[in-house]
């Protein structure tokens, strides 16, 4: 059972990053499926509230404190959000809660002792952006979710643990791109992990989006950050197979490419494809080495219903493998984990999923989700 109960809410549909523990996350994901928003939709997430462009010098600051119980165990939060000069915004989504393993998408670390029940504290989203009609420039802590669809990413997802990057993204119309490089952690070992995305979109700003994408994973004992992965138009092959990383090692990195579709038929009907694949096998010596080919896929149908502005509604099926081999690596410092959490897809490696599902939208305010 969950309680959740909003103290203070002020403004908040100024958002730009939107916590997904909030009614607003999953209410704009179903208004993206209707026909009229198709065009704000895109295969980098997760979703981004759309920016009010009130023309202003004025600092506005937007904020929400709750309370909420889950599974016997309790959280509070807040949530904050500051803009300056209609393009320049902060915002901050810290947690404390009383069981660390009780909560989605947290990795806080339990305390031996707990004030007032509560043991663990953590930032789950936190940043400063610069953002206009054609650019966005942040830094901060969050989540990236790339892929084709709602809830069917693959390598990776908003369900992940939060790590720490910086993003640039450039939108030229119906041509689209965007790069990220980030910190994941450091092991016991002293292995530092970084994650990094290059992605590019293509859209007729009316039914069809497609996209392609590399994500890399690199690591190394006391490793700095790799300046030979900022060039965002190179590839994972590029550097690793001619020895342009600071760790000269064909084992230091681990990239996966992924393929994704996005297609609305008849205004209702849509369509999302994702096809991954992981360690590309070129030779003999490879197959020699004991490399193995990895691969993914999800596929997902939606039919929306709107009855009259009044209510909406969602039927889909989804399907989604995984392969033995893909998200690992043989330096295990290489998977598509962070803290032991798979990064894409929450099933992990070696997996099917076969799915039926319906959600139902009623004024805004009751949502039911089988």
């Amino acid at each position: 059972m969950k309680i959740a109960i909003s103290l203070f809410f002020v403004g908040f549909t100024l958002a730009q990053e939107m916590p997904q523990d909030f009614f607003q996350f999953d209410l704009r994901k179903i208004e993206m499926n209707h026909f009229e928003n198709w065009n704000q939709n895109s295969i980098f997430g997760p979703i981004r509230i759309k920016l009010n462009n009130i023309d202003s010098d004025s600092l506005i600051v937007d904020s929400r404190f709750g309370f909420a119980v889950s599974n016997n165990s309790k959280k509070i939060y807040g949530y904050g959000r500051f803009k300056f000069n209609k393009y320049f915004y902060g915002y901050i989504y810290p947690r404390i809660v009383s069981n660390p393993n009780r909560f989605d998408r947290y990795s806080g670390i339990a305390r031996d002792i707990t004030r007032g029940g509560f043991s663990s504290g953590e930032t789950d989203l936190s940043g400063i952006c610069y953002q206009n009609d054609w650019m966005i420039l942040q830094f901060g802590r969050g989540r990236q979710s790339w892929g084709a669809g709602n809830n069917i990413q693959l390598a990776i997802s908003e369900s992940s643990n939060a790590y720490d990057y910086g993003m640039i993204d450039l939108d030229f119309g119906k041509l689209r791109v965007r790069y990220f490089h980030g910190y994941l952690e450091t092991n016991p070992h002293q292995i530092n992990r970084y994650i990094l995305g290059k992605g590019l979109e293509w859209k007729n700003k009316k039914n069809l989006i497609f996209g392609i994408s590399e994500i890399v994973i690199y690591s190394g004992k006391n490793r700095p950050i790799d300046f030979s992965y900022f060039n965002p138009i190179s590839t994972h092959l590029e550097v690793e197979l001619n020895n342009r990383q600071n760790d000269v090692d064909t084992g230091s990195g681990n990239g996966a490419w992924q393929l994704s579709l996005d297609y609305l038929k008849n205004k209702n009907i849509r369509i999302s494809i994702n096809y991954l694949f992981d360690e590309f096998i070129l030779d003999k010596r490879q197959f020699a080495a004991g490399k193995g080919f990895g691969s993914g896929y999800s596929l997902k149908t939606s039919y929306f219903m709107s009855g009259n502005g009044q209510s909406k509604g969602i039927f889909h099926i989804s399907a989604i493998g995984v392969g033995t081999n893909t998200f690992k690596h043989e330096e295990g410092s290489n998977n598509f984990v962070q803290r032991n959490k798979p990064l894409g897809w929450a099933q992990g490696s070696d997996n099917r999923q076969v799915e039926f599902g319906f959600k139902w939208l009623y004024y805004h305010r009751l949502l039911i989700d089988i």
